[in-house]
C-alpha cells in the first residue's frame, strides 16, 4: 500500500476525533446501558418496589453486565407501635421532641452471573431505570439491601440547604426557595 501525505492526515484526524470522544459513551452506547433514565433511589419507596417482585435486575460493572439479581421480596421493617407500658411509680421524663419518622425496608435479590462483593452498584431495571444500590451477600447467591427515608425529622421539617454568597468568610444564609 502506498503512503501518502494525503492518507496519513485523514488517518492522522480520524485517530484524533475518535480520540476526543470518550471510550466509556462508545461503549455504553453498543451495550444499550445509560438509555434508561437515572432513577432517584429516594423518591423510590417500598411501594414502588412490591410490584418487581420475581423482575431482574442488570447489574453493571463499569459498562458492562456483569450480574442479574432478582427481586424475590421486599420486607417491610419499620417498628410496630410499642406496647403500653406498665404503671411505674415514677414515670419517666416525657421526651422533648417526637423521635424522626423514617420509612425502612429491605430488599432481597438472589444473583445470576459473577459474585458480587459487597458494596454500592449501579443496577438498571425496565421501570425503574439507572440507580446505585449498597448491596450484601447473605448467604450462597443471596443479597440485601436495606433502604431507609428519612420522612419527616425529629422537630419539624427538614431544614432548607444554605449556601455562602461566594465571599470567602462569608456567613452561609438560607436558601430561597
Amino acid at each position: 500500500m502506498d503512503a501518502s501525505r494525503r492518507h496519513f492526515l485523514v488517518a492522522g484526524q480520524t485517530l484524533l476525533a475518535l480520540a476526543a470522544i470518550p471510550m466509556k459513551s462508545l461503549l455504553a452506547a453498543a451495550s444499550g446501558f445509560g438509555s434508561a433514565k437515572a432513577a432517584n433511589l429516594a423518591l423510590l419507596s417500598r411501594e414502588t418496589f412490591l410490584p418487581l417482585v420475581n423482575s431482574s435486575f442488570a447489574v453493571r460493572g463499569g459498562v458492562l453486565t456483569t450480574a442479574w439479581l432478582t427481586l424475590l421480596s421486599v420486607e417491610d421493617m419499620n417498628q410496630k407501635a410499642p406496647a403500653p407500658a406498665m404503671p411505674m411509680a415514677v414515670p419517666p421524663k416525657a421526651a422533648k421532641t417526637a423521635p424522626p419518622k423514617v420509612d425502612t425496608f429491605t430488599l432481597h435479590f438472589h444473583l445470576i452471573g459473577e459474585t458480587l462483593q459487597q458494596g454500592t452498584y449501579e443496577l438498571e431495571h425496565d421501570a425503574l431505570g439507572r440507580f446505585s444500590l449498597f448491596v450484601v451477600p447473605s448467604g450462597t447467591s443471596m443479597y440485601v439491601a436495606v433502604i431507609s427515608h428519612l420522612q419527616e425529622p425529629a422537630g419539624g421539617p427538614a431544614p432548607h440547604p444554605v449556601h455562602s454568597n461566594g465571599q470567602p468568610g462569608a456567613p452561609t444564609a438560607p436558601e430561597n426557595s
